[in-house]
């Protein structure tokens, strides 16, 4: 298949690269971030009609979460475009979304039959963009992710080292759970979902996927710290991080259940844990040994 994969410079752009390159099952043309800020809908016209497309992999609103422009209308609108042009041309396409289209009430893991509730500015944008891709194409496959981590900008596990590095004190909630999934794990999913659809699977449906095992933010901050504690410049960051005493009393909880893809394409869930070292080491290879962390 011929992949457009939208915001290939991204933590998950990369990984998605770094796992497609040995296996040469499929093409992937890729467009990055910036590049995706379009102003007008002939943008988006010149860039998928320039070549041959099978699959439109759009990550960006995933990876805008984690950085620090805001999601609103603008990217509304985008979608509506690429919408559009993916519709009348025939093009499937394959929509990363997150846990935080719900509101973190359940105290038991969302399946994909729950309804959006969430009411703060990026859940209600993700849950427009569900709903307004669902009105416009038929071969719409929406995957719901948990908090993607990596050692790679943007994404918090980065941000909150960039902050240790500092010498900030970095607060972290107590009242915040969910099933953490790094991007190399999301890469490994979205690679055996786009075999089985080059096979002829139809890419309809929505579907969650996540880690296994659900963690506090603030337990998922020390076990990041109990692995970065050996590098510098992080040996005494566990002194900088606390609690968020001023957050309220109400929990929240952003756990998947991920029962029905395992049941439909047979994706087995890895635990979260086994990549921290992982994220933590490729966090100092980039930005402290390199030299490139400019904090």
């Amino acid at each position: 298949m011929r992949i457009l994969v939208l915001g290939l410079d991204s933590p998950l752009g990369y990984s998605l690269r770094s796992f497609a390159a040995p296996l040469m099952r499929h093409e992937i043309i890729g467009v990055e971030m910036d590049a995706t800020r379009w102003r007008r809908e002939r943008q988006v016209k010149k860039l998928i009609r320039r070549q041959p497309i099978d699959l439109i992999l759009d990550a960006r609103l995933v990876t805008q979460i984690d950085g620090v422009d805001p999601v609103g209308h603008p990217d509304i609108e985008r979608t509506q475009w690429l919408a559009n042009l993916a519709a009348r041309d025939q093009i499937s396409y394959l929509f990363l979304s997150s846990a935080r289209v719900f509101s973190g009430a359940l105290t038991r893991p969302y399946r994909e039959t729950d309804r959006p509730d969430a009411q703060d500015p990026v859940g209600e944008t993700l849950i427009t963009l569900e709903d307004l891709l669902r009105a416009t194409l038929d071969d719409l496959f929406i995957l719901r992710l948990g908090l993607m981590f990596g050692g790679r900008r943007p994404n918090p596990l980065a941000r909150a080292l960039d902050a240790l590095a500092r010498g900030d004190v970095v607060k972290v909630s107590e009242q915040v759970r969910g099933s953490p999934v790094h991007v190399a794990e999301v890469a490994r999913v979205i690679h055996g979902i786009v075999d089985q659809l080059s096979t002829g699977a139809p890419c309809k449906g929505l579907y969650h996927y996540s880690g296994i095992g659900e963690v506090t933010a603030y337990s998922f901050m020390e076990t990041v710290l109990a692995n970065a504690s050996q590098y510098s410049p992080f040996e005494g960051a566990r002194d900088l991080m606390e609690g968020n005493l001023n957050e309220g009393s109400q929990k929240i909880g952003l756990s998947l259940d991920c029962a029905e893809i395992r049941h439909q394409f047979g994706i087995q869930q890895l635990s979260w844990r086994e990549f921290v070292p992982r994220a933590v080491k490729r966090y100092v290879e980039l930005y402290v040994e390199e030299g490139g962390n400019e904090l």
